[in-house]
């Protein structure tokens, strides 16, 4: 397979809103360059990589959160909580999780006062989260409870009935 030509011509540098920086005509090799053009040179790309460093986690922290939702989409019946991220404070963890209500369960579960639509995805701490899944499945086991579905499959069926003494 050829290479892939490359979208931006080579020797071109960008400051950190991605403009492109204007060279001087003529360039001067790098043993003519004074220290505070390499100063400046050095400040220059260390903004540049912590530009980088912004954007590569952002591009991480969208492509897990569509990462979930694309999981539960799949798996709807099988939907699972996704590892995010720590929390500002570095003590709790912050999980993806997609609310996947029953079908009597409404169109959305509210805690404390905040409300969360079925088949969204968000981000909940490890204690909300564990909230938040109970009530999923207590809507599935209420709507396995209210349609008949049998809980106990394997379980042989008993016919009994109470009957008078003299009945057969």
């Amino acid at each position: 397979m050829p290479p892939r030509p490359t979208t931006t011509p080579q020797g071109v540098e960008y400051d950190i809103e991605g403009n492109e920086i204007a060279k001087p005509e003529i360039e001067a090799s790098a043993s003519e360059e004074t220290t505070e053009q390499l100063k400046a040179r050095i400040a220059r790309l260390e903004a540049a990589l912590a530009h980088s460093d912004i954007s590569r986690q952002s591009a991480e922290e969208e492509s897990a959160r569509l990462s979930a939702q694309a999981q539960s989409s799949l798996f709807t019946s099988n939907v699972t909580e996704r590892y995010s991220r720590k929390s500002a404070d570095g003590k709790t963890d912050i999980w993806w999780y997609r609310v996947d209500l029953s079908p009597c369960g409404g169109t959305d579960i509210r805690l404390n006062g905040i409300q969360y639509v079925h088949g969204e995805t968000y981000e909940f701490t490890t204690d909300v989260l564990r909230s938040v899944k109970e009530i999923v499945s207590r809507t599935w086991l209420h709507e396995a409870s209210v349609h008949g579905e049998n809980e106990n499959v394997y379980k042989r069926a008993q016919d009994r009935v109470l009957r008078g003494a003299g009945r057969r």
